[in-house]
């Protein structure tokens, strides 16, 4: 039996398709944003703002509470912190101020946030910093306390989480509360999101 080479057959060639132009469309690698978190230092100066752009305060609860930006900040985070200043009320011992930012991230891929705070004092034990974070289709926390054991008010400390983003953007939310009428301030500084390799389950 004889074979006969392709080059003798041209009636086949108009059965091969030919690529004549290169693909269309978006062809470049999608990468995650570089700048997850902003101003997670407070060095720009700007006190956050009840409507801000970049963190946005909420009075949750109780209006008997102040916040500014104070210094200095923590050993590893400049010269400003973030410092609610929770005062009791005459009627409402709670008092609970928030502070978040959208951060931007990639669906599908896990976080860890880490960030300093202290107290100035343990206020027997009645006052907490949380962090809330998105976890799977709901949020999780890490909730410190003002006596835990450990801490030492008036020091700085360190908390965080892990998370996976579910989309583009993910809300990251700090909750100051203060309850039964105690005084006292809660600061934050150097807030830290990175793209974390391990398991954020």
């Amino acid at each position: 039996m004889h074979f006969l080479p392709l080059l003798l057959l041209p009636s086949l060639l108009s059965l091969i398709p030919i690529i004549t132009s290169a693909p269309t469309g978006d062809l470049s690698p999608r990468t995650c944003p570089s700048t997850i978190i902003k101003d997670g230092s407070f060095e720009s100066g700007t006190v956050p703002q009840t409507s801000g752009t970049t963190w946005t305060v909420v009075n949750t609860r109780g209006f008997y509470s102040s916040y500014s930006l104070t210094n200095p900040g923590s050993p590893s985070g400049g010269k400003n912190a973030f410092t609610v200043s929770h005062l009791p009320g005459p009627y409402d011992g709670t008092g609970i101020r928030e502070l978040r930012q959208t951060l931007s991230t990639c669906a599908g891929k896990n976080y860890s946030i880490t960030a300093d705070f202290k107290f100035e004092s343990a206020a027997n034990n009645y006052c907490s910093l949380a962090v809330v974070y998105p976890f799977k289709t709901g949020v999780g926390s890490v909730t410190t306390s003002s006596a835990t054991p450990g801490l030492t008010p008036g020091v700085w400390s360190t908390t965080g989480g892990i998370f996976q983003a579910v989309n583009s953007s993910s809300l990251l939310n700090f909750v100051f509360r203060c309850d039964n009428q105690e005084r006292n301030k809660i600061s934050l500084d150097n807030v830290r999101v990175n793209l974390f390799n391990g398991n954020a389950y």
